[in-house]
């Protein structure tokens, strides 16, 4: 799986739509920080992210709960981010509990933090590429639903909404 990762997230034209973004802006950050902050409250989870993958990292653009070191190091490599699944399937992606699944239950960063669930949605440009994601995860086993999905997938377009008006 690592060498398919690489190569799917380093495609050419995917990094080229990626470099278009100002995902530096104060504006963009402070938006999608209220976005992953709403996503959080609404589905009742600690935590909730928005984030890009670059061909080798994973980079957190928008949160809310992360930990302290977490929000220093703004992102973790990708092999270890979840987020990564859901950018290279191009469809939501879920999981009740990292323990349980053989894909992820020796992830360091997940072991490390104590995050036991993830539903994430791809954040997709209107021609289709996959910049990332917008996620919620929580610390806890959790079997997330058809409604939860919905309101990640509407929060997910009104961040990826920002990132259109950030498109350079």
């Amino acid at each position: 799986m690592k060498i398919d990762l690489y190569d799917r997230l380093a495609a050419p034209a995917r990094l080229q739509e990626l470099a278009r973004y100002d995902l530096a802006a104060d504006e963009l950050r402070s938006v999608l920080d209220k976005v992953a902050e709403r996503s959080a409250k609404l589905l009742e989870t600690p935590v909730s992210l928005v984030s890009v993958l670059s061909a080798d990292a994973q980079q957190i653009i928008g949160s809310y709960g992360l930990g302290e070191w977490i929000a220093t190091a703004q992102g973790a490599p990708a092999e270890w981010a979840v987020c990564s699944r859901t950018v290279l399937n191009g469809e939501p992606y879920c999981v009740a509990d990292f323990s349980d699944d053989p894909v992820h239950a020796a992830n360091p960063f997940l072991t490390t933090v104590g995050l036991r669930s993830y539903l994430g949605v791809p954040l997709a440009t209107p021609g289709g590429v996959m910049l990332g994601a917008h996620c919620v995860v929580d610390s806890k086993r959790r079997i997330y639903t058809d409604v939860d999905l919905a309101v990640l997938t509407d929060s997910a377009e009104e961040a990826m909404d920002a990132l259109l008006r950030h498109r350079r």
